[in-house]
């Protein structure tokens, strides 16, 4: 879908420890995206953000994406369950 990239964040990287113990990398784009109807928060990673991040978009230009939809449930410190989207970016194309 077109969009018009109306905030662009800039790569974060953090170091976690994986199930075998091994300290990896973890990466993340993060962007407000607007597709005519709204605005969402949608976010690249590790090499997704990494290829995006190269390319350098800026606020306001307008792109084309591929994105992934998730519901993931979670629960608060009450131990109430709930829901929350992710939005994820999968390819992201300079219009």
């Amino acid at each position: 879908m077109l969009v018009k990239l109306v905030k662009v964040f800039p790569l974060v990287s953090r170091q976690y420890s994986d199930r075998q113990g091994q300290t990896q990398v973890f990466k993340s784009k993060g962007f407000i995206i607007n597709a005519g109807d709204g605005n969402i928060y949608a976010e690249a990673i590790q090499e997704t953000a990494t290829a995006i991040e190269e390319i350098q978009p800026k606020d306001g230009e307008c792109a084309f994406v591929q994105l992934a939809y998730a519901a993931r449930p979670y629960k608060t410190s009450k131990g109430e369950e709930r829901m929350t989207n992710e939005v994820t970016i999968r390819q992201l194309i300079m219009g």
